[in-house]
């Protein structure tokens, strides 16, 4: 019996996953992710598994017509080309959910660190200024007004930190009401608006859980920026793309905003000179929200684990396009 074959680009998120893939196919991998080079690595594979910024796209599809499973590393499933691969009839798989945690708790950790002015205390501590506890002065959390923008896994990971921990007003934006997330809402003790700028002008601290589409690209924008409180942060655990970061650089360079919290950008890695990097009132992380240790194994033990059921007939636990369930790739 043949072995499968996957192509592996760039590093798992835990070697366990990779121990777990080699287990049950032949594994190629690169760190080169030039379309050329994909296009030329992928021909001979049965499947795919990678991590951004490296992306399929419909030419690396085309390029191997055999190809019976793509899969991204973690949760993200933007830098896939999610529609051609199920007009191919391709599963595309990826795990949800499993980092809920760990980005709840990193959006968390980027409200307090602005609301307690961790960083700019931080640097005045590196230089001696003990007096910086005199005219820094942090906020509290409770009774602020919170704004989450989406109301998925993630944010509900948040609204029950940011609730039940520190007792804040929260409110969770969605598109249009749905019963189920209403129930939860309430069981929270938060409150859904479908009215985005209402959202955005009341609140204190906005955090961003929406996904990237073409509905979300840049929404984030000068209006909605310029209807905020001259005293709120804003934080995106999501994705870079879904901001408008020239609009947001200048409503955080003329104080239109306080701050802001950011573990994404557009691109990644952003550019060393990219403009809101050297701004005073901007904590900054690499994209690490959800890459805690835990997330880690589960993420890349999960990945693996449904990769390998796909190359064997059976049907994966997490799968992003259903429609191929009809394909004779899955029984």
């Amino acid at each position: 019996m043949r072995i499968p074959r996957v192509l592996q680009i760039l590093p798992m998120y835990h070697s366990e996953g990779e121990k777990l893939l080699r287990e049950g196919a032949e594994v190629i991998q690169t760190d080169n992710y030039s379309p050329d080079h994909l296009c030329e690595m992928v021909k001979g594979a049965d499947g795919i598994v990678l991590r951004a910024p490296a992306r399929i796209t419909k030419e690396v599809i085309d390029a191997n017509p055999h190809l019976k499973v793509i899969s991204g590393a973690g949760v993200g499933l933007d830098n896939i080309d999610v529609e051609y691969a199920t007009q191919k009839g391709i599963p595309v798989l990826h795990a949800p959910s499993v980092n809920k945690v760990s980005t709840a708790e990193h959006a968390v950790m980027l409200v307090m660190a602005l609301a307690k002015s961790v960083i700019p205390l931080h640097g005045k501590m590196r230089k001696g200024d003990y007096n910086s506890r005199n005219y820094l002065i942090p906020h509290e959390l409770k009774g602020k007004k919170a704004g989450l923008i989406g109301f998925g896994n993630i944010a509900q990971e948040t609204a029950k930190r940011l609730k039940l921990g520190f007792e804040m007003d929260v409110t969770a934006w969605v598109r249009e009401y749905h019963p189920e997330k209403h129930g939860l809402a309430e069981e929270i003790g938060i409150k859904i608006n479908t009215d985005l700028e209402e959202v955005f002008r009341e609140s204190d601290f906005i955090s961003l859980h929406i996904p990237l589409n073409d509905s979300t690209r840049y929404s984030i924008d000068h209006k909605l920026f310029s209807i905020m409180k001259p005293s709120a942060y804003i934080i995106n655990t999501a994705r870079g793309a879904v901001v408008n970061q020239d609009d947001l650089y200048e409503a955080l360079r003329d104080g239109k905003i306080a701050g802001a919290g950011l573990d994404v950008f557009d691109p990644e890695p952003p550019a060393r000179d990219l403009p809101l990097l050297s701004l005073p009132n901007v904590v900054l992380t690499p994209h690490v929200g959800g890459t805690t240790a835990e997330c880690n194994f589960i993420t890349s033990t999960t990945v693996a684990k449904n990769v390998i059921n796909v190359l064997n007939g059976k049907r994966p636990e997490f799968l992003a396009n259903p429609e191929v369930l009809n394909s004779k790739i899955i029984e």
